[in-house]
């Protein structure tokens, strides 16, 4: 710990007219708090000037950090410290405490790590979100962001509060948005551990939901990873061969499977 970080923890303090708010948030655990909640824990009116100055003095003093969600802030308890949580779903938990209804889901290398199948954490989280319900400034601040059609994010089970994709659907990920899930030629991807305790029931239920073209892919990708009893419960619930690729356009063709319909440009689990 740095002297300027020591010395920021020995400032911290509790004035009393705050100590309330500060108090309620530790009691109940809360890392996510919003304009209302520091109002309801003072017991004052929204938009009264008590309030405006107890949010100025908790961020000063290292309480609450802003985040991009308009009226939210992370608050930094006293066991942390001062200094953000980095946790990666802060952000997310912030927009949805906003808008509940706000259909979004982590996806790709981000939810495999916070899963627990990839070693390393990407340099900027992927989430996916429903495009019909229109965009997120505070989201696209944060992460990478994708629009997809709101049944491509149905069944996303949660995690800490943020819908993360699990084992079924990372491999939907990774045929939906190969972009955001790594180097998918690497036959040591964290796909292979995912698809290791993917049920294939489950795989099927999601592949019924993305699309022909996806699925197709999906049952792909799990036949090279080495599932054969997913990639067969995906191919099962094909309602025929589809038309489709993994990879650029441009590139070379390295494998192809006609029962599928899926040309291989990429190179799957060959390197």
């Amino acid at each position: 710990m740095t002297q300027e970080q020591q010395s920021e923890l020995i400032s911290r303090h509790v004035p009393r007219w705050v100590s309330r708010a500060v108090a309620d948030f530790e009691i109940f655990g809360r890392d996510v708090v919003s304009t209302n909640d520091v109002a309801a824990a003072l017991g004052v009116a929204i938009g009264s000037r008590r309030l405006r100055n107890t949010i100025h003095e908790l961020v000063k003093l290292g309480w609450l950090r802003p985040l991009p969600a308009r009226g939210t802030y992370e608050f930094l308890g006293a066991h942390g410290g001062p200094f953000p949580s980095g946790d990666p779903l802060i952000e997310a938990r912030a927009v949805r405490s906003r808008r509940s209804d706000f259909r979004l889901a982590v996806v790709g290398t981000g939810a495999a790590f916070l899963r627990g199948f990839a070693e390393r954490a990407p340099d900027r989280y992927a989430v996916a979100i429903d495009r019909d319900q229109g965009g997120s400034v505070a989201l696209a601040a944060a992460y990478h962001v994708i629009k997809t059609t709101g049944g491509r994010l149905a069944g996303i089970p949660d995690l800490r509060d943020v819908p993360v994709s699990d084992a079924a659907h990372l491999l939907a990920d990774a045929a939906l948005w190969p972009s955001v899930c790594g180097d998918l030629r690497d036959a040591a991807h964290w796909l292979r551990r995912a698809l290791e305790v993917t049920a294939p029931e489950e795989s099927a239920a999601t592949a019924r939901r993305v699309g022909h073209a996806a699925a197709a892919r999906m049952a792909y990708l799990a036949a090279r990873f080495d599932a054969p009893r997913v990639a067969t419960a995906i191919a099962e619930a094909l309602p025929g061969r589809a038309r489709t690729r993994i990879g650029s356009a441009g590139e070379p063709l390295v494998a192809r499977d006609a029962n599928l319909g899926v040309d291989d440009r990429l190179g799957v689990a060959t390197r």
